[in-house]
């Protein structure tokens, strides 16, 4: 999430995968209750093509763009998981607690880097 303003992100709980059409309902309530004005959705591209988590991805967007009327932004993931176990490590976090705060910073990076490229676009 970010502030109204888009300069403060942070990270929330990840949401557990239930499902494409769970997943969607679940962001959906969180875009209604946090009155978010867009979504912006890691999709972990390959050099090889489309990967299954591409595929995921893709349906999880669907079920989004059918059930929210906020602006969908799709950013690429690669390289996100390694930078915030990076950040971790360098922070000093136990390596027991990084499978609870890796995907949360993980997305937080996602929505800084969009955030920082849609800045230098205007």
């Amino acid at each position: 999430m970010c502030d109204a303003e888009e300069r403060v992100v942070i990270a929330l709980d990840p949401l557990p995968y239930r499902g494409p059409e769970r997943l969607a309902t679940d962001v959906a309530r969180l875009v209604r209750d946090r009155e978010a004005g867009g979504l912006v959705v890691g999709v972990p591209h390959t050099r090889g093509g489309v990967s299954r988590g591409e595929q995921r991805v893709a349906v999880v967007v669907a079920a989004l763009r059918s059930i929210v009327t906020v602006p969908i932004e799709l950013e690429d993931e690669r390289g996100t998981t390694a930078a915030a176990e990076s950040l971790l490590a360098e922070a000093g976090v136990p390596r027991r607690r990084w499978p609870s705060l890796v995907d949360g910073l993980a997305a937080k990076l996602i929505l800084e880097s969009r955030l920082a490229q849609t800045a230098r676009r205007n």
